[in-house]
């Protein structure tokens, strides 16, 4: 049966043909490809407005000047990519530049301002300690009781001065009065007082008085016995 098939079309001259193919549109060369984007110049923009906001803030606007100028070289590049649409490029090399250049003056003004607050409270400092150096505290050292051959000995430390001082034979009571100045560079006082009876004995008593105010009083019996006394500026 398939013998005589294939024999009737040979017979008849008849051949078999493939399918005919798809009809496809001719390209034409001339016809512009597809434009794209132009990332840099968007990258420029992001940049230049995140560093013109920076710019306004004091201590970051050191950061947004650096942004700025990278959002600056990046929206230079982007005008130069051909093919590619150069609006964002424009727009954010702008903006990067204005950026650029108020963080520049900003932080020139911020800095100067910082420094003339800090040398201003550096003065306002000073000139109160100096104020306060110039007060005057009254002092007085005291030793009383019995005795008519006591030893009194006495140190006195005020802005970084010492100094130390003993009277002996003392029929007492026995006193001493000075002034210090208070506030100086070395705010700090100390004041230390000693009786000491000698062979008359009985009571003897210490007493330091500042501005008025009892900063120590100590009381000894015998003799040779002594009482000490000690203050200092923290204790008032």
């Amino acid at each position: 049966m398939h013998t005589s098939v294939t024999g009737f079309c040979q017979t008849h001259g008849m051949t078999q043909q493939p399918p005919p193919a798809q009809y496809q549109a001719p390209y034409a060369p001339g016809s512009p490809a597809p434009k794209q984007g132009n990332g840099l110049g968007l990258a420029a923009l992001i940049i230049g407005i995140l560093a013109f906001i920076g710019a306004f803030i004091p201590i970051v606007n050191y950061v947004s000047g650096v942004l700025a100028l990278v959002g600056l070289v990046l929206g230079v590049i982007g005008l130069f990519r051909k093919g590619r649409p150069k609006g964002l490029a424009i727009t954010g090399t702008i903006i990067s530049l204005i950026a650029l250049i108020l963080s520049i003056i900003l932080a020139i003004t911020y800095t100067v301002g910082f420094a003339t607050a800090i040398d201003q409270g550096i003065k306002d400092v000073q000139a109160t300690q100096s104020a306060e150096a110039n007060v005057d505290v009254a002092v007085t050292y005291e030793i009383v009781g019995d005795s008519t051959d006591a030893t009194v000995t006495y140190s006195t430390y005020n802005d970084g001065n010492f100094g130390t001082e003993q009277a002996t034979g003392q029929t007492l009571p026995f006193a001493k009065d000075f002034t210090v100045k208070a506030g100086g560079q070395f705010d700090y006082q100390s004041f230390t007082l000693t009786g000491s009876n000698g062979q008359t004995g009985g009571d003897i008593t210490c007493r330091i008085t500042i501005d008025g105010v009892v900063a120590a009083e100590q009381t000894a019996t015998g003799q040779y016995a002594s009482a000490t006394c000690s203050s200092s500026g923290f204790d008032n």
